[in-house]
């Protein structure tokens, strides 16, 4: 403060020499009144008071003297500046001094060149840093205040921000994901916590979505392989095992007509008849569980299975089949096992007499239609929840197109059959 203090006065006197170096003005008038140790004010000179109107409201006093200490020009408050100093002008750095009114002043005294004059300046503390001198009474309430606004933040961050946060962490760092979900909200925490705790609970529904989902594929996968393995031993024991049973029953018969040789040649006519039907059945067993029409083509596949579907389920087909690029064994059998399951389920639920299967080539997808003329019914929103009530066939088609990239479009209405639409983005050179 004693610093700036000193800066600003010297500065002021400085500028009031500066004045009077670059002015011409008469010194007439002037007071030898130094050597009793005060000095009052005295008539200006001619256009010396004129000179100094510009500093008549900066902060500070000042007066000037000849080399004699003759009094030449001072403010208002030349007083007060005579009690404060009362050495004769000389060339001096800015010093500190204790007025009569206990205050602390600044006194500097700069000389006029060329003009043998002294330019004597001060300046009060209390009017120059008065503001400054109120903040430093005041700093240490201020300082306080901080101090109890910080700590009422760092206590508001506390509770809602990093409280919350931890017992967020605690939860997710120790919840059993696909099983349990994190508490709906926590009172205290900033909306974006809030926000925050919503999404995990979001995922954490998600997680037990996926899991019971992936429960009930499990679930499915057993059913099907259970259904299958009981409807390939049906088959055998209505088929091949009894072609076998009768084969047995012949060779018995056999054996009792050997004295009649053409006894035993019919009875050798009739056991290779009944091998040959077994034969037959076992292979088309063979056939439905691994086709070996796939290698010839899908085209050929699906005529092949076409032709048996119809004799199987007494249902017409018509075919109409463009030629399309080859395709993977993947995605042969995927087509392959959709027009399987789309025909059983036009004959056998549907009670459709006529099926009409299309597969064309657009350049830039293969597309598979199957429509028949069935009763038809209401396609649900999910297709997921026909396979909770155990229908898995039209799941069945979704999932096994889109393991190999392609998509089912599934339309039906109830007395307006059912429209299968299958595409598979080409993916050919």
């Amino acid at each position: 403060m004693e610093g700036l203090a000193g800066s600003y006065v010297q500065n002021l006197a400085r500028v009031a020499a500066a004045k009077l170096e670059s002015s011409q003005w008469d010194i007439g008038g002037t007071s030898s009144l130094w050597p009793a140790g005060k000095f009052r004010q005295s008539a200006p000179s001619e256009g010396l008071a004129e000179l100094f109107m510009d500093d008549v409201n900066l902060p500070g006093m000042f007066a000037v003297f000849d080399s004699d200490g003759n009094l030449i020009y001072s403010t208002s408050d030349v007083k007060l500046l005579s009690m404060i100093w009362n050495e004769p002008p000389t060339s001096m750095a800015p010093q500190k001094v204790r007025g009569p009114d206990h205050k602390f002043y600044t006194v500097a005294v700069y000389p006029v060149l060329h003009k043998d004059l002294f330019v004597l300046a001060a300046v009060s503390w209390d009017k120059l840093l008065g503001p400054m001198v109120k903040l430093t009474i005041f700093w240490p309430f201020i300082m306080g205040l901080l101090g109890l606004v910080g700590i009422f933040a760092v206590l508001l961050m506390w509770r809602k921000v990093i409280r919350p946060l931890k017992e967020l962490e605690g939860e997710v760092s120790t919840l059993r994901w696909g099983e349990e979900v994190p508490q709906n909200s926590s009172a205290d925490a900033v909306d974006e916590l809030q926000k925050l705790r919503e999404a995990m609970i979001v995922l954490a529904h998600s997680a037990i979505d996926r899991v019971r989902l992936s429960h009930r594929y499990v679930n499915d996968l057993v059913k099907v392989q259970e259904e299958e393995r009981s409807r390939i031993a049906r088959e055998i024991h209505d088929g091949p095992l009894q072609d076998v049973t009768a084969l047995i029953q012949r060779i018995r018969l056999l054996s009792m007509d050997m004295d009649s040789p053409d006894k035993c040649q019919k009875r050798l006519d009739e056991a290779e008849s009944v091998a040959m039907a077994g034969v037959r059945e076992m292979r088309e067993i063979c056939n439905n569980l691994t086709p070996p029409w796939l290698d010839l083509g899908l085209a050929q596949a699906i005529t092949e299975l076409s032709e048996r579907l119809s004799k199987q389920l007494g249902i017409k087909i018509v075919l109409d089949l463009h030629e399309i690029p080859e395709l993977s064994n993947d995605e042969t059998l995927a087509f392959f096992r959709v027009v399987q399951e789309a025909v059983n389920n036009s004959a056998r639920h549907a009670e459709a007499a006529n099926v009409n299967i299309k597969l064309r080539d657009t350049g830039e997808k293969i597309i598979l239609t199957i429509k028949d003329d069935g009763k038809g019914f209401k396609v649900p929103d999910n297709i997921a929840e026909l396979r909770v009530q155990g229908h898995r066939g039209l799941s069945n088609m979704k999932e096994r197109m889109s393991i190999v990239g392609g998509t089912v479009e599934i339309s039906s209405a109830p007395g307006k059959g059912t429209e299968i639409v299958c595409e598979l983005p080409f993916k050919g050179e």
